[in-house]
């Protein structure tokens, strides 16, 4: 009777979680019509579609991929496999808005104030600074000129956070990036850390949920935002931004996701992506999603 007991409380604390994850899942069914403030969602359950949604998917050579290994909610999730030495572990590339890069997404708006939100979960044994993460970005120009750029990267070289690192392509109303990630071009507007270290220790095998703000400054004017939230809480943010000067050609009109490690990471490790959506306001977090537990491994069904 008490090994009866056991099995039943076993089970029901497996199906609670299936239960909670399936309701995570829907979160993508029916989103143009249950919010008509997003301008996309996807959940990653189907790899195939990665191909027709977003204009560019770098697949690191088959390491970047819809993977069942696990989900924030659903039964998949974006996994990268990062490989000892090498920089890039993936990347996908999202249209949105008017733009003179592969327009796909709401061609005939110009955005300038953004929302996105990803899940984020690297898996037991991390080492190190995943470093990239995501990017907005006002493309100027089909070479991929950049009027601004707002990067959610690495804290710093060495720490297990991550931070908001917004960067202007602008002067007065001229474009002066000459290309794609034009650092030396770029004028960086000071990098912001955030203080949960979702790379540490005891922070793997966890989901957590990023939200990022980008609103463009009035044209002349040094009134720009950028904000970044970790579990509904906003742990960084940069005020005041001169994001564009008064340049007023292009708005925001692309959002990356990203992996890549400057040097490559010092080992062989994942780091897993879920429920990616881009909204004109505030998107928060799954209810529940950041304390949901991983399912049981030792349940045994007598």
């Amino acid at each position: 009777m008490k090994q009866t007991r056991i099995v039943l409380s076993a089970l029901v604390l497996a199906t609670g979680w299936m239960l909670e994850a399936r309701g995570a899942a829907l979160e993508c069914e029916n989103w143009q019509s249950s919010h008509p403030d997003w301008l996309w969602c996807d959940d990653f359950e189907n790899d195939v579609a990665l191909e027709t949604n977003y204009f560019e998917v770098g697949r690191a050579n088959g390491r970047f991929a819809v993977s069942a290994d696990t989900s924030m909610g659903g039964s998949r999730a974006l996994k990268a496999s990062y490989v000892s030495g090498e920089a890039d572990a993936g990347s996908l590339k999202l249209s949105v808005g008017r733009t003179p890069v592969s327009p796909q997404l709401q061609t005939n708006r110009d955005f300038t104030d953004l929302y996105w939100r990803v899940y984020v979960k690297v898996a037991p044994g991390w080492q190190g600074n995943a470093m990239k993460i995501s990017r907005g970005i006002v493309f100027a120009g089909p070479d991929w000129t950049e009027a601004a750029v707002g990067m959610v990267w690495e804290d710093s070289p060495t720490g297990l956070s991550v931070g908001i690192d917004p960067a202007s392509g602008v002067s007065g109303s001229t474009v002066v990036t000459t290309k794609y990630n034009d650092f030396a071009n770029l004028r960086w507007l000071g990098l912001v850390p955030a203080q949960t270290r979702i790379y540490a220790p005891e922070n793997q095998n966890k989901w957590f949920c990023l939200e990022t703000r980008m609103k463009l400054n009035t044209p002349g004017a040094s009134d720009g935002l950028f904000t970044l939230w970790i579990n509904g809480t906003a742990e960084a943010q940069a005020t005041g931004l001169n994001w564009r000067g008064s340049y007023t050609q292009y708005g925001i009109n692309a959002v990356f996701l990203e992996n890549w490690i400057n040097s490559g990471p010092t080992q062989n490790q994942v780091r897993y992506m879920d429920n990616f959506v881009v909204s004109t306001s505030r998107i928060g977090c799954v209810p529940s999603a950041a304390v949901r537990p991983n399912p049981p491994t030792n349940v045994t069904a007598h």
